[in-house]
């Protein structure tokens, strides 16, 4: 479950910059460890509310916080820094980027929708999509070009920040801007990719939906999102839409159908009457004097997910007839009830 970072300083979703920044002022000096010695609680609380600042002070780790519960959108809102890092970099103790190579971009994730019949979910299926994504440029090994190394950083992708805080100045550890973290400057950009490092193209894939999978659940295949300069390449996120069905209808892992029966089947019973499935007709029968409205179920009709099996569930209508001739008439009228 990912931490409730408004409530942890104090504020509500809609608060602006200037709040976000006042509450956590507060908070850092009240449970600060230096006015807190040997407390192991409020070094903790501490933890919390500068890892709840350095995602609602940052507008787009809080859009991907308010959208996914995460800050990047995908697993740990720090990007694979853990609490420590950034514990010891708020006091200039550290270099939560030093094992750079480690964390390195990531490109962005693709979400494609993927519509499928409710025949393809009963039974599971092979697919094959195409789709259009950045690609890593194979002229310049997603390098952009030729490089140096960066003289702001010395290569280093990250650059040491003085702040001035209410607890004095602190030093911070922070990417480089000049390089974009990455330690190097293009000196002659790729012909190719025209020093991106990436180009736009269509590639395939294959998967198969397992039998039994529902709508809203998603698939996420690694690496196969869009690729970034010398980066690693997102995600590809499928979603499942079930398209509609003409005569059942999915409920959990049962089938839904309505079926009409006339007057005579319900009164005096039917031994044979055909009934639709997933995998064909069958015979169902039905028992004198069923009400308009009953539910009747018939067992392991429904789908198969794991080792569970679901039913098939009939919902009994009247099959009122729109025409009925001059003798059916008279016979109708002729019955007592």
């Amino acid at each position: 479950m990912s931490k409730d970072y408004y409530s942890i300083l104090g504020v509500n979703k809609d608060a602006n910059e200037s709040e976000i920044k006042k509450s956590y002022r507060k908070l850092s000096k009240q449970y600060h460890p230096d006015l807190n010695p040997n407390n192991k609680e409020a070094e903790e609380k501490f933890k919390d509310i500068a890892e709840a600042y350095s995602v609602l002070s940052d507008s787009e780790k809080r859009s991907n916080y308010d959208r996914f519960g995460t800050a990047d959108g995908r697993g740990n809102p720090f990007g694979g820094m853990d609490m420590d890092d950034i514990f010891s970099s708020f006091f200039g103790g550290g270099n939560p980027f030093g094992r750079r190579q480690n964390n390195r971009r990531k490109g962005s994730d693709i979400r494609i929708n993927i519509q499928v019949s409710l025949e393809d979910l009963f039974n599971g299926v092979h697919k094959k999509i195409k789709y259009r994504k950045n690609k890593k440029c194979s002229d310049c090994n997603n390098t952009g070009g030729e490089t140096s190394k960066c003289t702001y950083c010395n290569g280093q992708g990250v650059v040491n920040q003085v702040q001035n805080t209410p607890f004095g100045r602190i030093q911070n550890t922070v990417m480089c801007s000049n390089c974009q973290g990455s330690g190097e400057m293009l000196v002659k950009p790729c012909n190719s990719c025209g020093g991106n490092g990436v180009k736009l193209g269509e590639v395939e894939y294959e998967f198969d939906i397992p039998r039994g999978l529902m709508e809203g659940e998603m698939l996420r295949v690694n690496a196969m999102g869009n690729a970034v300069k010398n980066g690693i390449d997102g995600d590809l996120i499928i979603n499942f839409v079930e398209i509609p069905h003409e005569k059942f209808r999915r409920v959990g892992n049962d089938i839904h159908q309505t079926i009409k029966l006339t007057y005579k089947d319900l009164v005096l019973g039917n031994d044979n009457v055909q009934i639709d499935t997933m995998d064909g007709k069958i015979k169902f029968k039905i028992k004198k004097g069923t009400d308009v409205g009953t539910m009747l179920r018939i067992p392991t009709k429904g789908f198969v997910r794991g080792n569970e099996t679901g039913d098939m569930l009939l919902e009994v209508w009247l099959d009122i007839p729109k025409e009925v001739s001059k003798e059916d008439e008279e016979k109708i009228n002729s019955l007592s009830v």
